[in-house]
C-alpha cells in the first residue's frame, strides 16, 4: 500500500526503472506495457527485481516504510500527486530537439489543467527529473515555444511547400554535408515555389533550433499519435507535417509564427481525446 505524508521534495530526480517501480506501484488506468509511449521514453524493461529498486528509494527517502508494515509505504505529497497525475492523463506529448550543440528531451503528461513534466538529463539517459510546470496549460505552451527557440518575425507571406517526405528526410540526413545552394537544387527538384525553396533551404542551413514532437491521445483501448517536426532559425519557423503511414510519402512545410504555434499547442491539449484521435 502506498500513502501520501506531509513531506514536500519540490522536483526530484529518478532513474528509469525507478520512475516504472513507483508508476506500477500507483497503479495505472490502462494496461502499461511496450506500446505505452512513456515506458518507451524511459529506454529500459524492468531488468532489477522490484525489491532492489524498492530498496533503493527507501534509501533516497522517496520511500518511507511506515514502522513493522513492510507493505505500507508512503511517498512526499507533492511527488505521489505529480505521479498520480501522470499516471492518469490521457494526453501526452513527447518533445526532443536540439539548440547549438544541446539536445533537450521531456516527456509532458496532460491532466486536465495540470502538465507534469518528466525531463531526461543530458549527463545520464537514464536519469530524468520529474516536475510540475506551473501555470498549468497556457504557461507550459509558452514556455516550450520559447524553449524551442520559435521567434516572432516569421513572414507570413510564404505559403506551405508540398515535398515527398522520403526525399526530405534525405535531405536532412546528409544536411550537415551540404551548402545552401545544394539543398536548394534538391529542394527544387520536389517543388516548383522558388521563393519558399530558397527561405526553407536558408532556415535549414542557418537552423538555431530543431527538433521533433509527438502528441500522443489515449482513446480507451489504446494511444493515438500525431508526429510534427520543426526547424527555425532567426528569421523564419517552419512546421513540418507528414504521414506516419508508411504506404504514403507526403510533407506539408509550413511558414509558422510562435504566436500561432503556441495557439495550435493549447488547442491540441485541451481538445477531447476523440477529437485529437480523430483529427490524425
Amino acid at each position: 500500500m502506498l500513502m501520501a505524508n506531509a513531506s514536500r521534495r519540490g522536483a526530484v530526480t529518478l532513474e528509469s526503472k525507478e520512475l516504472i517501480y513507483l508508476t506500477d506501484l500507483l497503479g495505472e488506468n490502462r494496461p502499461f506495457g511496450k506500446e505505452d509511449p512513456f515506458r518507451e521514453f524511459l529506454l529500459k524493461e524492468m531488468e532489477e527485481s522490484t525489491d532492489s529498486v524498492r530498496e533503493s528509494l527507501i534509501q533516497k527517502g522517496y520511500l518511507t516504510p511506515q514502522g513493522s508494515q513492510k507493505d505500507v509505504l508512503t511517498m512526499p505529497t507533492d511527488m505521489m500527486s505529480r505521479l498520480m497525475a501522470a499516471s492518469l492523463a490521457e494526453k501526452a506529448c513527447w518533445v526532443k530537439y536540439r539548440k547549438g550543440t544541446e539536445t533537450h528531451e521531456q516527456f509532458l503528461h496532460i491532466a486536465e489543467e495540470r502538465v507534469v513534466k518528466v525531463e531526461r538529463s543530458r549527463d545520464n539517459p537514464h536519469m530524468h527529473q520529474i516536475d510540475e510546470i506551473n501555470g498549468g496549460l497556457h504557461h507550459a505552451c509558452w514556455s516550450l515555444a520559447g524553449k524551442m527557440m520559435w521567434n516572432t518575425h516569421c513572414p507570413g507571406e510564404l505559403p506551405a511547400l508540398l515535398l515527398s517526405r522520403r526525399q526530405f528526410e534525405e535531405i536532412i540526413w546528409r544536411l550537415d554535408y551540404l551548402d545552401v545552394d545544394d539543398v536548394t537544387v534538391r529542394l527544387m527538384k520536389l517543388t516548383d515555389d522558388h521563393e519558399g525553396v530558397i527561405s526553407l533551404a536558408k532556415c535549414m542551413k542557418t537552423r538555431v533550433a530543431q527538433g521533433d514532437i509527438r502528441f500522443y491521445a489515449w482513446n480507451g483501448e489504446r494511444w493515438e499519435s500525431q508526429h510534427a517536426s520543426f526547424i527555425n532559425n532567426d528569421t523564419i519557423n517552419w512546421l513540418i507535417r507528414s504521414s506516419t503511414k508508411l504506404d504514403e510519402d507526403w510533407l506539408i512545410a509550413t511558414p509558422t509564427p510562435k504566436a500561432l504555434f503556441q495557439e495550435m499547442l493549447l488547442q491540441w491539449f485541451k481538445e477531447p481525446c476523440e477529437a485529437a484521435a480523430d483529427n490524425q
